[in-house]
């Protein structure tokens, strides 16, 4: 990072506190109500050391602060300032009331120093020790000295309400602020008008109350979701379309909690209580699993006669099927089934996508990974002036990107002629021009909908060239619709002689997910083809390898150089060609690397830099595994060696230090030197890149020959 250091002022904490504060009584004062009206006037009349110590305090994990632990150098009387927060209400004294939570906030030292003179403490983790002293009832009684070092935050529900209101989510401290400073996260700095996150204080407060809640039902203990469940009719709901989602979600996360543990009845009084997806499905399922068919298939035939959305349709209709209708497989579970097969070498196997895209191209197609990049992205830039121009572009606050009207689901209803307009240069022809501008005016633009990628334009030139002008038009207009559809495309484009068609990537293991199913679905009814690859992992003996080495300035890629690279290509189990070159690494060589290598700042003085021979490389490479020992130190160096040119190198690595411990185990040591002379493999010159290559290649004819005799656990 280039210039001088940027350093936070000492009160930075307080500055950007009160930076929320007068962006809220600028931008959300409908929402306010008399409390936090309140709580910004009397926060402004306190000293600057009594706002920074009560920033200070909000910030702290609890509600609780421990007195004797509130040290900080900037705040120079911390006692007077503590005193001021105490005489004007916004922190109070700890009573005996709060001992739950101070028991929570003490050491395990002083937890067990309580809980004496009880016996096997010192063996006791600091929740055992606490489960201890409620079992005890020790837990009841606290000394008035621990208690007298405690203050509570009074006003902390008030603080976390405008927090809410400024981020639009349960957060405690302001630590995205910091980060713009120090210029770590990117902010919409330019920007001078924003919109309410809510239209009401009552959604606004029913979304507050809900997010709080998350936070419980993710922690809560049997007894706290018993009494969660208990409390869910007492719930506040808000007729807002949005809220009812957020309701719903976190009724269906208290309902799973409890199905965890096994609480049937209550998991389903409380599925009960959500209007939406997935709740009616849940309860579907735990009757089933309870053998109320009747109820099972009423509730079944409801969905399909109005569901509240495609996927529990999809879900509904499936079911049915299964269990009422004969059918033995799910849809999903038959599609993956009957789709065709290809057998892939094992190596490729961290990458199935990447694999099947290669083996296409080996074939003669032109095949790309897309998945939901590629939609998002023409979605993002056709309609670039209506989500980022006037009527799209103000946002909630400085760190958010996405245009509210895509939150909000109402992009579509507010614009649809302007979108018709825009689908409409896609029938008769002017889109991608339109397209090419757009993207040459915004590129690397934050916009919320899809980031930037190299060769972006040019699979959205693909698509537009040779797919249906009206098909792609049904996609993104449905995307417009219901923008939560914008997930689930297939993995890869390809483009061949029969035209272009999509592909759904699935290795062993792989399921076929819903939302992939309802894409799937869509683009088959807009006039896509579309189909499903499964792979079989295989040994290929057929398999091309690229055996490298590489000699460095040091052990780090992302500080060190290459010196020298050595490489041998591998066909059928002959080596077929190599490549071998010193490197200039533009930089001093250490002297312990030149011991241990040989290879010295006069050798390398006068050889090419690695951008010079990036492109023999490259294609020397070509489309072959890339096979080093200890793989991740030579491909790591070789991608950071791309990475500076601006440029990505992937291939599918196979490590013969990891396979010769899965192929011959037992050995006493499984490096370079000590393999070779096991084996009887020369190594003439060890630490020279090519000798070393050639060393390794010796190792993976071995390893090849186990896998294709399939002896994974044979040992020599």
């Amino acid at each position: 990072m280039c210039g001088s250091r940027v350093k936070l002022s000492p009160f930075y904490y307080l500055e950007h506190f009160e930076e929320i504060l007068s962006f809220l009584q600028q931008n959300c004062s409908a929402l306010m109500g008399p409390m936090e009206v309140a709580f910004q006037r009397e926060f402004q009349a306190l000293t600057q050391e009594a706002r920074a110590l009560l920033v200070r305090v909000s910030n702290r994990r609890g509600t609780h602060a421990r007195v004797s632990g509130l040290k900080y150098a900037e705040i120079k009387d911390i006692p007077a300032a503590l005193a001021l927060l105490q005489g004007r209400g916004f922190v109070r004294e700890a009573m005996a009331a709060d001992s739950d939570e101070i028991w929570g906030a003490l050491t395990r030292i002083e937890v067990a120093a309580l809980l004496k003179p009880l016996k096997g403490l010192s063996s006791k983790t600091k929740p055992e020790l606490l489960e201890m002293a409620r079992r005890t009832g020790k837990a009841a009684v606290l000394p008035d000295t621990i208690i007298g070092d405690f203050v509570f935050h009074a006003q902390a529900e008030t603080v976390a309400f405008l927090l809410f209101l400024y981020f639009g989510k349960d957060r405690r401290n302001l630590q995205t602020l910091a980060l713009r400073d120090l210029g770590i996260v990117r902010a919409r700095v330019n920007q001078s008008e924003f919109e309410m996150r809510y239209k009401t204080r009552e959604a606004a407060v029913h979304d507050f109350f809900h997010a709080r809640l998350s936070g419980e039902i993710s922690i809560a203990d049997q007894a706290g979701l018993s009494r969660l469940a208990d409390a869910l009719p007492s719930w506040p709901s808000c007729p807002d379309p949005a809220a009812i989602l957020v309701r719903d979600r976190e009724i269906c996360r208290l309902g799973a909690r409890l199905e965890q543990a096994g609480r049937w009845d209550e998991a389903l009084r409380v599925y009960g209580q959500a209007a939406g997806h997935p709740s009616r499905e849940r309860i579907c399922r735990i009757l089933h699993s309870r053998n109320e068919l009747d109820q099972v298939k009423e509730l079944l035939e409801r969905i399909i006669s109005q569901p509240s959305t495609d996927e529990e349709l999809l879900f509904a209709e499936d079911f049915h099927a299964r269990k009422f209708g004969g059918r033995k497989l799910s849809r999903l579970t038959h599609m993956l089934r009957s789709a065709p097969v290809i057998s892939l070498d094992e190596a490729f196997s961290d990458s199935a996508e990447h694999a099947v895209k290669d083996y296409l191209t080996r074939q003669g197609e032109r095949a790309y990974r897309t998945e939901n990049h590629l939609w998002t992205a023409l979605f993002g830039l056709l309609f670039w002036d209506l989500l980022q121009g006037e009527n799209g572009e103000t946002k909630h606050n400085q760190f958010e990107y996405r245009p509210t009207q895509l939150t909000d689901g109402t992009f579509f209803s507010k614009n649809e002629a302007a979108i018709e307009q825009q689908l409409s240069k896609l029938l008769d022809g002017t889109a991608l021009g339109c397209l090419e501008t757009t993207y040459q005016a915004h590129e690397r633009a934050p916009n919320g909908v899809f980031s930037w990628r190299r060769g972006t334009l040019d699979l959205i030139r693909e698509l537009i060239l040779h797919g249906s002008p009206a098909g792609i038009a049904a996609v993104l207009r449905r995307m417009a619709k219901n923008p939560m559809s914008d997930s689930g495309f297939p993995d890869l484009m390809v483009v061949g002689p029969s035209g272009l068609r999509f592909v759904e990537v699935k290795a062993e293991g792989d399921q076929i997910r819903r939302n992939q199913l309802l894409q799937i679905q869509v683009m088959e009814k807009e006039g896509f083809a579309v189909e499903i690859v499964r792979v079989q992992w295989i040994a290929d003996p057929d398999q091309a390898y690229v055996v490298v080495d590489v000699e460095t300035t040091g052990g780090r890629a992302a500080h060190h150089r290459v010196t020298e690279i050595g490489a041998v290509k591998v066909v059928e189990g002959k080596v077929v060609d190599t490549f071998s070159t010193l490197l200039n690494p533009e930089r001093t060589i250490p002297r312990n690397i030149t011991r241990l290598t040989g290879i010295s700042d006069e050798m390398v003085k006068n050889a090419p830099k690695f951008s010079e021979i990036s492109g023999s490389f490259r294609e020397f490479v070509g489309d072959a595994v890339f096979v080093a020992h200890n793989a991740s130190f030579d491909h790591g160096f070789i991608r950071d060696e791309y990475r500076r040119m601006g440029e990505n190198f992937r291939r599918p690595t196979l490590c013969t230090v990891v396979t010769m411990r899965r192929f011959f185990p037992g050995l006493s040591s499984y490096s370079l030197a000590s393999l070779t002379t096991h084996f009887s493999i020369p190594l003439e010159t060890h630490h020279r890149a090519l000798c070393d290559a050639k060393a390794t290649a010796g190792l993976l004819q071995l390893i090849n020959g186990k896998r294709m005799r399939g002896k994974s656990n044979a040992s020599d």
